[in-house]
């Protein structure tokens, strides 16, 4: 395995590494006072267990990562609900709540987040799924948003009481402008059953109790305004059960495809056809369900090239005692799963896993795997003494060959202790050269795990901004080569559990101090390769720009804060 290369000159003996935290929470000392309300006190209901969602963006351009969460609130009293949380990153490691000011608190009771800056203005807009209709935030570039749900069509009020699940910003027909992909859940009313007997229990139905709704996929027409083309593009089902949605070239031809993991169904590839239309390849390709044709409680999608091979592998969550999913790309069209061999199946088995995914916590150049744990029946325990409601996460090492090796147990006290974790987010939050997790838990506050890693490990960190692509350049490519290794990530608008991470991209290198070469296939069609840049810093790439721009070097704790030196005399040419 190629990747092997770049780890072989960092490794460390599994022992030392499992001796030193690598996160901590630092959720109070960051200022955020956030804190999700399920629903009413009483028999819980389905849609109080699925939230909540987190999603990071830039939305002042600052160069610090903020962050959304949505939160629900008391069906059973007309007009009651919480406000969701915009969190302003104030670069010293704190942040503070501006949704007053800003004007973003939400309308309804609310599942999950996604940032697109759908119309290119260089400001990051904001959709929000939530119980009944959906609302689109427009960024008016100076700290404010305006609701523009109605004037621009994504409401999805035809779903009537339906709650809407993942979403994702992507470009699927190329023409530089994001389209919306909005995820159905369950249909769920006052006349829908509110509870159920489960396991001798009164707690919150199962999904089949209910039926399924319908999902929409809506193309940007360029003037403010998006068009309903679920069926026209082959996507439309009136009957779907939706949790996450991810959008990436799984197949290296350079157009998104889309990946919708279900609950109690199975799991959709649609493939994107570059006319305008999808087709679900899902069973073709062998990924719609588990590896003995289990059917999956897919909570969670990431997509990432784990073994460093060129193509985009697959994770999909589920439910406990199913033990989550990894696949691995064949490089022709289809998926293998590698669950058992990669030493997944057992790390996942006694939890029940939702959001998440691939990162490189510790820099070594191998994607590692973050889960965020919880169950959706409170009171299980009084049935099931070992099943918990709360559980605590899950941190997964990548060992190369060696599959993934479990690391949750080293993380310190305040990892083992449980909670209802729904959605998760990654960033590098201090600009440190590390990533950080945000996790929404339910009915309490969010973890911010602030990843001490001191390992000599190093990085490179890219922004990319489109100018003929869309601006966030949703959908690009990078491909990095060090030491011998190449790397690729994409740029996705979604994914996760109800959760979006940093549109920057993030590459560990091991002990390599320079990436030989960068290359960034944009969605447009051009491409851009640019050598010889310095690692752990922070680049800025325009479309069409022959310079890369230097950001800032990484962050230096002193203490009380981080802080970044800015520099704009390093600058690198395109190279022919």
């Amino acid at each position: 395995m190629a990747g092997l290369l770049l780890v072989a000159a960092t490794t460390r003996s599994q022992e030392k590494r499992a001796g030193k935290a690598q996160f901590l929470n630092v959720t109070k000392s960051a200022g955020i006072t956030f804190v999700h309300t399920k629903g009413k006190p009483g028999a819980p209901m389905i849609l109080a267990e699925m939230a909540p969602g987190v999603c990071v963006g830039d939305f002042d351009g600052d160069g610090w990562p903020d962050f959304y969460i949505v939160n629900g609130g008391d069906l059973g009293v007309r007009g009651s609900r919480d406000s969701n949380a915009l969190y302003h990153n104030n670069g010293d490691g704190t942040f503070t709540d501006l949704t007053t000011k800003a004007g973003v608190p939400g309308t309804s009771y609310g599942l999950g987040c996604v940032w697109g800056d759908y119309d290119n203005d260089g400001h990051p807009d904001l959709y929000v799924s939530q119980y009944g209709e959906d609302i689109l935030y427009h960024n008016n570039g100076n700290g404010t948003f305006t609701d523009v749900t109605v004037k621009a069509g994504v409401g999805a009020t035809e779903l009537g009481t339906s709650f809407h699940s993942g979403a994702t910003f992507f470009d699927y027909d190329r023409d530089g402008l994001l389209d919306l992909y909005v995820g159905g859940y369950v249909t769920f009313g006052t006349d829908s059953p509110q509870s159920c007997i489960i396991y001798g229990i009164t707690t919150s139905c199962a999904p089949s109790a209910y039926n399924g709704s319908a999902n929409a996929l809506y193309h940007n027409n360029g003037d403010g305004t998006f068009t309903n083309v679920t069926k026209e593009s082959g996507l439309f089902t009136s009957n779907g059960k939706n949790l996450s949605v991810g959008a990436a070239d799984y197949d290296n031809d350079g157009w998104p495809d889309l990946f919708v993991a279900n609950d109690g169904q199975s799991a959709n590839l649609y493939h994107n056809e570059r006319n305008g239309s999808f087709k679900d390849i899902g069973l073709l390709a062998g990924m719609a369900v588990g590896g003995q044709g289990g059917i999956m409680a897919g909570m969670c999608i990431s997509l990432g090239d784990y073994d460093n091979d060129g193509w985009l592998d697959l994770y999909i969550s589920d439910w406990q005692g199913s033990s989550d999913h990894l696949w691995k790309n064949d490089g022709k069209g289809g998926f293998d799963e590698m669950s058992h061999e990669a030493g997944i199946t057992r790390a996942t088995l006694d939890h029940l896993s939702f959001g998440g995914g691939f990162l490189d916590y510790d820099n070594d150049g191998l994607l590692d795997l973050f889960i965020a744990n919880g169950h959706v029946f409170p009171g299980i325990e009084r049935s099931f003494p070992r099943i918990h409601y709360k559980q605590t996460n899950t941190l997964l090492h990548n060992e190369g060959k060696m599959g993934f090796i479990d690391m949750s147990s080293s993380q310190g006290q305040d990892w083992q202790i449980p909670n209802s974790g729904r959605g998760a987010a990654f960033a590098d939050f201090d600009n440190s050269g590390n990533l950080n997790i945000l996790v929404g838990n339910g009915g309490a506050a969010p973890s911010l795990w602030r990843n001490q890693g001191r390992n000599g490990n190093h990085f490179i960190n890219i922004k990319l901004i489109g100018t003929k692509s869309n601006r966030d350049a949703i959908g690009a490519r990078v491909r990095i080569e060090v030491g011998g290794v190449s790397l690729i990530q994409e740029v996705e608008g979604g994914g996760s559990y109800l959760s979006q991470s940093d549109l920057r991209l993030h590459f560990g290198l091991g002990a390599a101090r320079e990436v030989q070469a960068v290359q960034v296939m944009w969605p447009s069609g051009a491409h851009q390769e640019f050598n010889h840049m310095t690692a752990d810093k922070f680049y800025l790439i325009e479309e069409g720009q022959e310079e890369v721009k230097l950001q800032y070097f990484a962050g230096h704790h002193d203490g009380t804060g981080f802080e970044s030196s800015i520099s704009r005399d390093t600058k690198f040419k395109k190279v022919p």
